[in-house]
């Protein structure tokens, strides 16, 4: 009990701290500004795709089809040589346009708003967090009287709770806004799509939102932490993030063991993709092990850390 009491003491003291430096706000604003991205990328989905709809209906009508035959013939797609090559080409636009609007229906939203953020910005975003929060102390020069007034353990304890909670919490209220965004987009920018499919379309069942924050809630703690145990031992957020960045956004996939691979193979089960993002098609890889690769590389990376940083001086 008494543990638990100064653990939650520190937890507070890092939270204060983060206010006043912060670094509490980054990952709250960041994931705010990815989402109106997200969603605008998607309504302009939502109109690229009613665009090629109403093209090809056009050219189908020339030929003599209209889309109440097309929808009743089968369809088959062949991806060849990099091309889609389609036999129904009216009813697979009818299709992807359908599925695109049907990216802002209801809890649909989520996986929306979740989908492109979770590869594209959470790695870096809470990378970049985690290792500010290491590395502020030593940046303020505070790091001595901290781990002095709060102890070692529960110092680096309490910071990595801090990472989890917030990112957490984060993703949460990314999830919560993007269900109340969808149908606000919907309703301003899309307001008489609806009535364009007469026809339902079979969709394939995915995951509920529930496993899509629990994914990407996943993934901001993971990196979050892996920022915070580099930063502990680096004292610099500059040089890591650049690095980071240049690993996470610019160097190709390094091969089916690539966290970044791992985590797209694992997100087709998860993700739909009807909101206009795709990720590149991943290398074929086993993911349970592959996800236990992953949390064995970061107990691993945070035990080397913490014997570094326990060796360092803390006198700056």
């Amino acid at each position: 009990m008494i543990l638990m009491n100064s653990l939650l003491r520190s937890i507070r003291t890092e939270l204060r701290y983060q206010h006043w430096s912060r670094m509490l706000w980054l990952p709250f604003c960041g994931l705010v500004l990815a989402l109106v991205f997200a969603f605008t990328g998607s309504a302009s989905n939502v109109g690229a795709s009613m665009t090629r709809l109403e093209a090809t209906e056009a050219q189908a009508a020339a030929n003599g089809l209209s889309l109440a035959q097309a929808m009743e013939q089968p369809m088959s797609l062949v991806v060849q040589d990099g091309q889609k090559l389609v036999d129904n080409p009216l009813r697979y636009d009818y299709e992807r346009a359908y599925l695109a609007y049907q990216a802002l229906e209801g809890t649909n939203g989520v996986g929306t708003g979740l989908e492109m953020i979770t590869f594209l910005v959470i790695p870096l975003l809470f990378f970049v967090y985690g290792c500010g929060v290491a590395a502020g102390d030593a940046r303020f020069r505070i790091l001595k009287d901290r781990v002095v007034i709060q102890g070692a353990t529960s110092y680096v304890v309490a910071k990595a709770a801090t990472v989890v909670a917030v990112s957490l919490a984060a993703i949460l209220i990314a999830a919560t806004l993007s269900l109340a965004a969808a149908p606000i987009v919907r309703a301003a920018f899309l307001p008489s799509v609806d009535r364009s499919f007469p026809y339902p379309v079979a969709t394939v069942a995915v995951e509920s939102p529930a496993v899509q924050i629990a994914f990407s809630a996943s993934t901001a703690m993971m990196f979050g932490l892996l920022g915070l145990f580099v930063g502990l031992v680096a004292r610099s957020m500059l040089i890591p993030s650049l690095a980071a960045g240049g690993l996470l956004m610019v160097a190709p996939f390094a091969g089916p063991y690539d966290p970044r691979n791992i985590l797209t193979a694992a997100g087709e089960g998860v993700f739909n993709y009807w909101g206009g993002f795709s990720p590149r098609p991943p290398f074929p890889v086993q993911i349970e092990l592959g996800l236990a690769a992953m949390a064995g590389g970061l107990v691993f990376v945070s035990l080397v850390s913490v014997v570094i940083w326990s060796r360092m001086t803390k006198f700056v």
